[in-house]
């Protein structure tokens, strides 16, 4: 069958418009956690970053600047015990005080939730009620998780849900791994297993928004990455789900980080 030009330009154009709308979620901004050390000492409070964009080539070269777009950071000691941080300046923050027992810690972030709206005039953080020229709205939700090691102890912590939307949970310490080694994780949507495509990068792999390691969690949530290479590390996971008002909001949109370091 023959295919005319103005068809064929009709389609591109279709094509081109469901691409601007629904984005590869893997290229989607994301937000994760920086620490100035992933393995910390008795002596030193422990400082973070919030990163933010689509580039894990190099951490700290995309910062979240404004922080009342925080709704919360804080860590979770070994026990499950939470740790108060403070901002530091405009761009940092860290613990107000060194960290006392040994295992590993978990930083956790997560931004204010609510309505993005793109229109071709930009984008306008409210629903598309009353918006003209609409290109796609959502319901944005994101989270984010670190892993700080303080000497050799265990944890209670990293392997247990810690009440987020969407959320990685690895089965075992990272710390307790070498390149080559697989890390097994769970990822958990409301609460229950999710099955779902999981990115993962280090730091230097790519400046060209690859990643280097991609798989989809089975039907209880489970899968696992290999460390191709030591060095920190960046796993994220993203998930779309419709809107049940569509004149309000076109769907909900999640994601969430978790970051740490193989030796």
């Amino acid at each position: 069958m023959k295919i005319s030009g103005k068809i064929l330009v009709v389609f591109g154009l279709i094509l081109a418009l469901f691409l601007v709308a629904f984005p590869n979620s893997a290229k989607a901004h994301f937000m994760w956690i920086n620490t100035g050390d992933y393995t910390t000492t008795p002596e030193k409070q422990v400082k973070f970053t919030i990163g933010w964009g689509h580039d894990f080539a190099n951490p700290v070269g995309n910062i979240l600047y404004k922080q009342e777009g925080l709704e919360k950071i804080y860590m979770l000691s070994p026990r499950g015990k939470k740790i108060k941080v403070i901002p530091c300046n405009e761009i940092e923050f860290r613990t107000k005080k060194p960290l006392k027992k040994e295992g590993a810690y978990l930083a956790v972030s997560k931004r204010k939730q609510g309505f993005v709206t793109k229109t071709s005039q930009g984008y306008k953080r409210q629903s598309k009620k009353g918006l003209k020229n609409v290109i796609i709205s959502y319901y944005s939700g994101q989270y984010a998780k670190a892993i700080v090691n303080f000497g050799k102890g265990s944890s209670k912590i990293l392997s247990k849900p810690i009440g987020h939307t969407l959320e990685i949970i690895p089965s075992i310490d990272p710390a307790q791994l070498k390149e080559g080694d697989y890390l097994p994780l769970k990822v958990i949507y409301n609460n229950k297993p999710l099955s779902v495509e999981l990115y993962a990068t280090y730091v230097g792999f790519s400046t060209d928004h690859a990643w280097a390691y991609v798989i989809k969690t089975n039907k209880k949530g489970s899968g696992k990455i290999k460390i191709l290479k030591s060095g920190i590390w960046l796993i994220k996971v993203s998930h779309k789900i419709p809107y049940p008002d569509t004149s309000e909001c076109d769907q909900y949109s999640y994601s969430a980080t978790l970051t740490f370091e193989v030796k």
